[in-house]
């Protein structure tokens, strides 16, 4: 729900459901831009009811991001879930033994389900990545791709489509994993997203 206040400034005040992504495109604007008019610095959350701004609101938009290809079309949403139940032990820019956390490491049990954050085509697997593991990279045909690894086992073969929430992988403890966890990154014209930002 958005309304403007007699300054002329756009709040939307956040639904149940809503990511700061789907608002963003909801208003057509980077997410980049209303993360810094808002000055969120760790978002794990956004609360039912929180006002936010709207920079330089365009034209809202209700479709879909564009430009999706044939293989995509099916993909029933644009949003992303939690590719795994856990705590997240390891936030996105944090530094450890010199290497900066591109992602987000979810602490699970060794064997425990992991699903497709959104639909997609499985673009990469690896059963040895450097510092990552057993990998999976999906394509989501919009210039988004998530990455999944310290897997202990992959489910899914490289050129296979993919359902969200479909089982693509088990937990495990390999690459630099310290206990059992899910690595996973979101990346955005293959640059590296705060996956916090996305996730509901």
């Amino acid at each position: 729900m958005s309304s403007p206040s007699a300054s002329g400034v756009v709040y939307h005040r956040v639904e149940r459901g809503e990511t700061l992504w789907s608002i963003s495109h909801r208003y057509n604007i980077l997410l980049y831009d209303l993360v810094r008019a808002n000055r969120i610095s760790d978002s794990s959350q956004i609360e039912v009811g929180q006002r936010l701004i709207i920079p330089a609101v365009r034209q809202p938009v209700t479709s879909p991001p564009p430009s999706r290809p044939e293989w995509s079309r099916d993909i029933p949403s644009a949003e992303f879930v939690w590719p795994v139940k856990g705590k997240v032990i390891s936030i996105f820019g944090t530094r450890r033994r010199g290497t900066v956390n591109k992602g987000i490491d979810i602490a699970a049990k060794v064997g425990t389900e992991v699903y497709a954050a959104r639909g997609g085509k499985v673009s990469f697997t690896h059963e040895g990545l450097p510092g990552f593991g057993k990998t999976i990279i999906l394509d989501h045909g919009d210039g988004f791709a998530s990455v999944y690894a310290y897997i202990d086992q992959i489910l899914v073969q490289q050129g296979e489509g993919v359902a969200q929430r479909q089982v693509i992988a088990r937990v495990g403890e390999s690459g630099r994993a310290e206990v059992p966890a899910l690595h996973f990154e979101i990346r955005k014209n293959q640059k590296a997203q705060n996956p916090l930002h996305y996730l509901p």
